[in-house]
């Protein structure tokens, strides 16, 4: 069973090949975002490198956000493509699902974090209880300072990762020197801070193990703020919703 992960809802893309036994291969770019140029000549090394080509493939696992709205919709619609013309199944992931796999089994709270500009960030919280991953609150859009007030009032171990943990470590600082408060935050080290492709997959794994799949056709990122153009419209005409046209 060859699970294929895609993430690009970052600045990182990153693809890999997962199976029960172990990680065939993982390719990631952290650089400069040009995913629709990088994406499928990544997607075709990682296969090559694993031996394998696309009808080894069982199902495609893909990052659906939040995160950057851009990057979400070329790492779907490369995902949908690959699912629709090789008729595997595909399992969208969330983001910050996908973050918390990049800390397996880990016995801290973790709290992925993923910039959301504005001083504001999407995250949940999570565990892992007996093998399995726990989300223990829901996906939220929250302010920094905040977010960093709440985690240190929860008074247990926390491992934050993303892109927007280094934004919310200097909360933290700024909090702990008004309020005398100990520190129970830290930041997870660099080789787990950002999405990996092979989390996505083995979130993608282990919900095809349990007969969740999406329909390649109706799967839609999972924004939780609108865009900027959606925002724009909505204000242009009065507040009423963009509607989408098929054409």
């Amino acid at each position: 069973m060859n699970i294929l992960g895609i993430d690009t809802s970052s600045i990182v893309a990153a693809v890999a090949v997962l199976n029960p036994a172990k990680l065939s291969a993982e390719y990631l770019v952290n650089n400069k975002k040009v995913h629709s140029e990088k994406l499928m000549p990544i997607v075709d090394r990682v296969l090559k490198d694993s031996n394998l080509t696309l009808d080894d493939i069982d199902a495609v696992a893909v990052s659906k956000g939040p995160g950057s709205f851009t990057g979400i919709r070329i790492g779907m619609a490369c995902a949908q493509g690959i699912a629709h013309a090789c008729n595997k199944p595909i399992i969208g992931v969330n983001t910050l699902d996908g973050l918390a796999y990049n800390l397996m089994f880990s016995d801290s709270l973790i709290c992925p974090v993923i910039n959301a500009q504005r001083q504001e960030s999407y995250t949940s919280l999570y565990n892992w209880q007996a093998g399995k991953l726990c989300r223990l609150k829901d996906y939220l859009l929250i302010n920094n300072s905040e977010l960093a007030k709440l985690l240190l009032d929860l008074n247990k171990e926390v491992i934050i990762l993303g892109d927007a943990a280094q934004l919310i470590m200097e909360k933290v600082t700024t909090e702990l020197e008004t309020s005398g408060k100990q520190s129970n935050i830290l930041k997870a080290h660099p080789s787990f801070l950002m999405p990996k492709a092979s989390s996505i997959a083995s979130a993608g794994l282990d919900a095809f193990n349990k007969g969740n799949y999406d329909d390649c056709f109706t799967l839609e990122p999972f924004y939780i703020r609108k865009s900027n153009a959606e925002e724009k419209w909505e204000e242009r005409h009065g507040g009423k919703a963009c509607t989408k046209h098929n054409s």
